[in-house]
This record gives structure tokens, C-alpha cells and sequence, in this order.
């Protein structure tokens, strides 16, 4: 099959599939999958291609409305690639806020100690590990397959010597299993969608793993959890620092609140929606 049909093939599988923009998915599935620059579908368009097997059962699983990053195996984010297969949350850009935020918080503080709750791909904690060099983390998940593909990306972006992964159910397991003493702060971009915000979700995100999506009834069962679980484990001038879903910020703030927290921040996302909220320990 030439490149150019492969191409128009791809276009009309992924158009029937209402698939939002089916050109440029088209090209980036080519390209990833062929190891080929884009713009040889164009300058090239007659090339024979031998593989083109494998690009059509690509491009038929992204018509199922799989996630174009569990297809590729990869999501850019913080700019970094990281590894990412079927099982774990798919990074997004507004999670980029969050980890900016706790940059800025511990950037003058020395050898600090954070912990993760929920670590998924591992985005967040082996950011913030490749950006703050002195920094040491405990990423916690209740998912075995989380905790595996978090280590290929601690150790791809050679940030596994300061990463302890360890598998703990926040709802159940004793914090004092974790044998740490303080943290400087807790970050978490926790499941914060309700039981009936999940049956409106796009297909696209039901493919993703409900455990990291649903939180319960309200949507912010988590955060009540994560709070009266480490709020004694964070120093003086600890903080916990929460991505949180729409219209969630001032009750994440309130929670917070009751428990003593001071210094109380919300960050908006780039569509002014409340995002990031983080609250100190004084």
C-alpha cells in the first residue's frame, strides 16, 4: 500500500469515527508508528509501505475511541515524554499547574521530603524529582500496574534513586507502615469525579482507569481522606497541595480549613477554572 492511500484510509476510518480531528491523528500515527517525518506523507506520497498492518490496527483501535497516548504509549507533559499504557491515568496539561506550584513552594527549601498520593503514570512526582535536584519523594498508588509504569519513568529519567513507590490504599492501609517520620509537603491529584459526573464523561476517558477518576457521591471524598491521613506527617510550614475538578476549589479550601490549614491558595488553569489548591501548615 502507497503512504498517500494508508494516509486517506486512515483519515476515513477515524472521520466515521467522529474522531475530532482525524488529519493530524492520521499523521501522527503514521509518523510514530512508520518512524517516518510527517511531511513525507506528502513529499513521498507513492512510498511503498510494508507495515501498513500495523498502522490500520492502530488506527482502528483510535476509531474505538481508545486514547491516542495509549496507542503511541507515550504523553509529553512538563516537557518530558513519558511512558504510558492502558492502566494508568493519562497525563494532562493542567496537571502542569500543580506541579509548577509546589516547585515554587520548595524551591528554596534544602534536601526537602514529599509524598505523592496516587501516583499514575508517575508524571507529577518524577517532574518535580528531574527539576529539584536535592528533593526526595514516597509515591504512593493502590494500583500494581501505577507503581510499574512510575518506576520506567523515574528510571528513564534517572530520578529512581529518589523515589520510594510503594503500594498503600489511603482509604485503608496504616500511614505508619510508610516508617516516615515528616514530609514538607503532600501533593495529590487525587480521583475528584462523582459517581454521577462519570456517566457524562466523553468514551474517550471511560477507557481510562475508573479507580482514578471516580471519588464517590460528592467528588471530594479524597481530599477529606488525604487531609486527616498526613496532616500530622507534614512539618512546620508543610503544605498539601491538591489539583482539584470544576467548582471543587472552594471546598477543597474549606476542608483544608477546618483542619488548621492557613495560607490558603487557589490557582486557575488557563480557562480560568479553579485548579490548584494548596493550604500551609503554621
Amino acid at each position: 500500500m502507497k503512504l498517500k492511500e494508508l494516509y486517506e484510509l486512515s483519515i476515513d476510518l477515524l472521520k466515521r469515527s467522529n474522531i475530532e480531528n482525524p488529519q493530524l491523528e492520521s499523521m501522527i500515527i503514521i509518523s510514530q508508528l512508520l518512524n517516518i517525518p510527517k511531511h513525507k506523507i506528502f513529499t513521498n506520497p507513492d512510498l511503498e509501505v510494508k507495515d501498513y498492518e500495523k498502522v490500520l490496527k492502530a488506527v482502528e483501535k483510535r476509531a474505538r475511541k481508545v486514547p491516542l497516548a495509549y496507542i503511541l504509549n507515550k504523553k509529553e507533559f512538563f516537557g518530558l515524554e513519558f511512558y504510558i499504557e492502558e492502566g494508568v491515568l493519562i497525563p494532562r496539561p493542567e496537571t502542569e499547574i500543580l506541579v509548577e506550584k509546589v516547585l515554587e513552594k520548595v524551591s528554596n527549601r534544602k534536601n526537602p521530603i514529599g509524598l505523592e498520593v496516587g501516583v499514575g503514570s508517575g508524571c507529577i512526582c518524577v517532574s518535580l524529582l528531574h527539576h529539584k535536584k536535592d528533593l526526595n519523594m514516597i509515591g504512593l498508588d493502590i494500583s500494581e500496574k501505577a507503581l510499574e509504569v512510575s518506576k520506567i519513568n523515574a528510571e528513564k529519567f534517572n530520578v529512581i534513586d529518589r523515589l520510594t513507590l510503594l503500594k498503600f490504599d489511603v482509604l485503608k492501609d496504616d500511614v505508619e507502615k510508610l516508617n516516615v517520620s515528616s514530609f514538607d509537603f503532600v501533593v495529590s491529584n487525587p480521583p475528584y469525579i462523582s459517581e454521577n459526573e462519570y456517566e457524562t464523561l466523553q468514551e474517550e476517558v471511560k477507557k481510562e482507569p475508573k479507580e482514578a477518576l471516580i471519588s464517590g457521591k460528592v467528588g471530594t471524598e479524597f481530599y477529606e481522606k488525604i487531609v486527616d491521613r498526613f496532616k500530622n506527617y507534614l512539618k512546620k510550614d508543610g503544605f498539601f497541595a491538591f489539583e482539584v475538578g470544576i467548582g471543587q476549589g472552594n471546598k477543597v479550601k474549606e476542608i483544608l480549613e477546618k483542619s488548621g490549614f492557613n495560607k490558603l491558595e487557589i490557582h486557575k488553569d488557563l480557562a480560568s477554572i479553579d485548579r490548584v489548591v494548596i493550604g500551609f501548615k503554621i
